[in-house]
């Protein structure tokens, strides 16, 4: 938002304060400055002139030659291409040397005559949007004045972010800021003059019908006899120094007290809109905007009627096409209103459509400042259009008032809360300058909120602390040790457990975290043939792709990858995120924690990533869950599945999860090479499994034998079988097994090789030979009882 500074001083005298003093205490107190910017600097040697002759270039179908005066009591040759030029105009003048926009002006030849100076439109000047012709100067300046003399050209215009106004709607406004410098810098804040609407009661009323809840409040006044339709400069100056186009007189007037109290208005023209209704949009009713775009009135959005109930405004946001103002309307109907801010954020979003009004409304205005704005309109107007006549009385309708709020605190409250002694004179001060009303009794203070503080912003006592405390100087405030105790706190082990998971996957496996959003991206997984639901759908979807909550998390790995799968050769990430993964008997959400990771690579085997999928399990597993886990091959698999080479996740008998590959047609619908493996799992239901017991035995000091054996194992058994066969095994030797490969060959038949290296380490002393070969007889024997033999 850009504040002129010039309009502020309006209404509080900052002499003696420079610009950047300015800029700076307004940032520590109130609301952060992005830039300050100075008008006027770039132009120079700009005059009010006359021209005295003008005829046309022969050979020239647009070219004029101008006699010009400039006061200097000679003429000056300008040629312009103008087409509104003619003898007896005044108009500016930039000399040969002067500056406008930045650019020298200097002697110019066209079609091969020379030009002394240049005649400017008020686009070319930087003062208003007129861009068809030079300016026609109707005031009274005499020739060779210089226009800074008498026009508002220099100026300092801040800007300031508007994220940072979210929660103060008294500040979309000059004179709400005005308000807050006079606060700061302890200057006297200058009353907002306006006309006295109370002397039009007697006339009669206009009709006014809100028939939806959401119009909090609606105002409206008749206008006649408006005869002048050009906005005199300095209105057309700050318009466009705040970032708005000058229109014509009267959609100027309301822009302007939009961007002076904050209120939004809107003008009709009386001769087609007589009266108003305030109705819900039907969905499927379609209006033109003053800008020409046609759109479609939401259902439940707030639509502003004329007498016959047909659409004139999407109320908050933009004006209709049929019923606005021109530059011949004589008559107009002004109107003022509130409406719920929601309902108006809600409807700019959907139709795309956000407007210097929609952003002021969906702020939660004040609906006093309906009254106010009319009455500043009409005054401005009064002055410059001094023969207008007011046809109605004010007529205001209300639905809803936002409850007056009281609030009561101590001195001692607001220092124990700020952290620096400030005085009972500074408090009250500072409340008064700023809008409150105090009641000061036997040392308690009882303020009531000012209606442009009480819509959103102050409901509470440590609001007031704020208020104090952004005045008085957030650096003012000495550091000093805090008095209360200092207690470490316990570290949530939830938290904890999710840290150390995601530094072993970046640190042992190389995995890159991701955080991604909670929708089920149903676009995508149907186009890619990944099934996928939803047990929560959004009703209000700006993107119906993103329409529900997601209840796995592995599509969401799955389109992190394809978004970045040009880009590695090899990828592995992780995430541990929410899911929604079914509705319980109350219709309640149930929400779980999952651990999710993904492995790509183009270099690696599928046999590869598949057991660096287990191991990845595995580790986790015994490092930082502290839990046994079991794999079990029988589960019910996701489409995006393969359907043999996975197998689900058993913790304390539980299916909590699943490791396995893409299936091949997932992988082919992704158009990548590379083979990708998956984890998802319960992480809550990992984490919180019964521990298991780490008992530790001292090293042995003597030497560990190994042995490799390779047994001939039926197709269908698994691994974790042949694991179940050896803890049977008995031994006084402490013995360490591991898989060391699987060989498969159809020579094999029914069978394949499971190769297991066996560590056999003694306590007391070193093993003979003859223990060697009793071990190997007993491990062989043990495993024929099984069925199984040596290959």
């Amino acid at each position: 938002m850009y504040i002129s500074l010039n309009w502020i001083k309006e209404f509080v005298d900052l002499d003696g304060i420079s610009d950047e003093d300015l800029v700076n205490r307004f940032t520590m107190s109130t609301a952060e400055v992005e830039g300050m910017f100075k008008k006027g600097a770039d132009m120079d040697d700009v005059v009010v002139a006359e021209i005295v002759e003008t005829r046309k270039y022969e050979g020239s179908d647009h070219l004029n030659i101008m006699k010009v005066d400039d006061g200097s009591g000679e003429y000056l040759q300008i040629l312009t291409g103008a087409p509104n030029v003619y003898k007896g105009m005044r108009t500016f003048l930039v000399h040969i040397g002067g500056m406008v926009a930045g650019h020298k002006i200097k002697l110019a030849k066209l079609a091969g005559k020379e030009s002394y100076g240049m005649c400017c439109s008020e686009a070319e000047l930087g003062i208003g949007s007129d861009d068809e012709g030079i300016v026609d100067y109707k005031g009274d300046a005499k020739n060779g004045t210089p226009i800074k003399n008498f026009l508002p050209i220099e100026d300092t215009i801040i800007e300031i972010d508007n994220k940072s106004l979210s929660n103060r709607p008294d500040l979309w406004g000059h004179f709400g800021i005005a308000r807050e410098f006079a606060c700061i810098f302890d200057r006297p804040l200058k009353k907002l003059e306006t006309l006295d609407l109370s002397k039009f009661d007697g006339l009669k009323q206009v009709d006014i019908n809100i028939l939806n809840k959401d119009c909090y409040r609606y105002s409206a006044i008749t206008v006649d006899n408006i005869k002048k339709h050009i906005s005199p400069f300095f209105m057309k100056i700050r318009l466009n120094y705040c970032g708005l186009r000058d229109i014509n007189l009267l959609a100027d007037m309301t822009n302007y007290i939009m961007l002076e109290v904050g209120q939004p208005m809107h003008a009709f023209d009386n001769q087609l809109v007589k009266g108003i209704n305030v109705i819900s949009g039907d969905g499927k009713t379609k209006m033109t905007t003053l800008e020409g775009e046609e759109h479609v009135l939401l259902e439940n959005s707030i639509v502003i009627a004329d007498q016959k109930k047909n659409p004139v405004a999407i109320a908050g946001i933009k004006g209709g096409l049929l019923s606005g103002i021109t530059d011949k309307t004589t008559s107009l109907l002004l109107e003022s209103a509130t409406f719920d801010s929601a309902t108006i954020r809600k409807t700019a979003k959907k139709i795309g459509l956000i407007t210097d009004a929609s952003q002021r409304y969906e702020k939660s205005l004040d609906p006093n400042l309906c009254e106010i704005a009319t009455g500043r309109l009409l005054l401005l107007l009064s002055k410059i259009c001094p023969d207008m006549i007011v046809t109605s009385a004010y007529s205001t309708k209300s639905t809803f008032e936002y409850p007056v709020r009281k609030i009561k605190f101590t001195r001692e409250f607001i220092v124990s809360r700020g952290g620096a002694d400030v005085s009972d004179e500074f408090i009250i001060n500072t409340l008064k300058k700023l809008g409150f009303i105090l009641n000061v009794k036997n040392g308690e203070y009882e303020v009531t909120v000012p209606s442009f503080r009480a819509t959103k912003d102050v409901t509470m006592k440590e609001d007031i602390v704020e208020e104090i405390y952004r005045i008085f100087g957030y650096d003012n405030i000495r550091l000093q040790t805090i008095k209360s105790e200092v207690v470490p706190v316990m570290q949530d082990l939830a938290v904890v457990s999710e840290y150390d998971t995601k530094r072993l996957l970046a640190e042992k496996y190389g995995a890159n975290e991701i955080h991604s959003y909670i929708w089920n991206y149903a676009d995508f997984n149907k186009f890619y043939g990944i099934e996928s639901k939803s047990v929560i759908s959004l009703v209000d979807a700006t993107n119906s792709g993103q329409s529900g909550i997601r209840s796995q998390l592995v599509p969401t790995l799955i389109k992190c990858y394809f978004e970045n799968k040009n880009n590695f050769d090899e990828l592995t990430i992780d995430e541990i995120g929410s899911v929604a993964e079914s509705i319980d008997e109350n219709n309640l959400v149930v929400e779980s924690r999952r651990l999710g990771v993904l492995s790509a690579s183009s270099k690696n085997s599928a046999k590869d990533q598949y057991f660096k999928m287990k191991e990845i399990v595995l580790n986790i597993a015994s490092s930082i869950a502290k839990v046994k886990v079991d794999f079990d091959m029988e589960f019910d698999r996701p489409n995006y599945i393969h359907p043999t080479n996975s197998a689900s996740i058993v913790v304390n008998g539980e299916k909590i999860g699943y490791i396995g590959l893409l299936h091949p047609q997932i992988v082919a619908n992704l158009d990548t090479k590379a083979n990708i493996a998956v984890i998802e799992l319960d992480y809550k239901k990992f984490i919180n499994g019964e521990k298991v017991e780490h008992l530790f035995k001292p090293v042995s000091k003597y030497q560990t034998v190994s042995m490799d054996f390779t047994f001939l194992v039926p197709n269908g058994m698994l691994f974790r079988q042949i694991e179940k066969i050896i803890s049977e095994f008995r031994c006084k030797f402490e013995v360490e097994y591991k898989l060391t490969d699987i060989y498969e060959n159809a020579s094999l038949g029914e069978y394949k090789a499971y190769t297991i290296k066996f560590n056999v380490t003694p306590l007391e002393h070193t093993l003979s030979a003859n223990e060697i070969d009793n071990f190997r007889k007993r491990i062989l024997d043990h495993f024929k009882r099984f069925g199984l033999n040596l290959k």
